[in-house]
């Protein structure tokens, strides 16, 4: 029976967590959720709302299966840790789609200020390199065009584009061009120049840094190996008399 109700505990908070699909619909034509699409696709670990769901679960089915005080107290550490160790943890998409992003962000701003400098004006010019470089980067360029057809302040829309930390240069460059009032082609150059100066740089260090970690695995065999081939048995033999005399 215990087990029965830690199971219903569990589906009553995934169920509470998992956003419905009217919601999901209504968010994403409204323009009110950008990731509209991929909760549609399943939960997002991302979401703190379902990260204290799954906590909130967890703790419910430890206490429910475990029972008296060291279940309350195994459920309360549960609900409380879980989520903190699976907000820290990244998955292998989120991951993908990160540094897919980033490699596509110093492209992307010198696309959109080419299409600029030719003339295009700025919903094209988005558009534009939107349909040429494509997912993932094409999702928020997206977005901020659908915003600024409805009307919405320019500076709030780049900024709900700079919530994704690899576009975030691309929003406070164009809201520099806004209180400088410097041409938005000339600021997207120069700073598609210092993104691939920075991924360069960082591209080199992880070469640096790669050396360095594959001495790692040699130093774990050769130590042993050494030790075991050389060492041991020069003490071995310096050893054997004394050992003898004792005997």
């Amino acid at each position: 029976m215990s087990i029965l109700a830690a199971f219903m505990a569990v589906a009553c908070a995934l169920v509470a967590v998992a956003p419905s699909p009217a919601a999901a619909r209504v968010a994403a034509i409204s323009g009110r959720d950008d990731m509209a699409g991929r909760r549609r696709r399943g939960l997002d670990l991302g979401d703190r709302r379902v990260l204290r769901g799954i906590g909130v679960a967890a703790g419910l089915a430890i206490a429910v299966s475990w029972g008296g005080i060291l279940g309350v107290v195994a459920g309360v550490g549960a609900a409380l840790g879980i989520p903190v160790v699976i907000g820290r943890m990244e998955s292998n998409r989120n991951r993908e789609r990160r540094e897919r992003m980033e490699r596509q962000s110093a492209d992307c701003a010198e696309l959109i200020a080419a299409c600029l400098s030719s003339g295009a004006p700025l919903a094209a010019s988005v558009t534009a390199v939107a349909d040429a470089l494509g997912p993932p980067v094409a999702e928020p360029l997206r977005d901020l065009v659908a915003s600024l057809g409805l009307g919405a302040d320019p500076r709030g829309a780049w900024q709900r584009m700079g919530q994704e930390p690899a576009l975030a240069p691309l929003a406070r460059a164009a809201a520099r061009s806004m209180e400088t009032g410097a041409p938005l082609s000339d600021v997207l150059a120069a700073m598609s120049a210092d993104l691939r100066r920075a991924s360069h740089a960082q591209i080199e260090a992880a070469a640096r840094g790669a050396g360095v970690r594959a001495v790692a695995p040699l130093a774990a065999c050769f130590l042993p190996a050494f030790m075991l081939l050389g060492v041991v048995p020069i003490v071995a033999s310096l050893a054997a008399p004394f050992l003898a005399t004792l005997g």
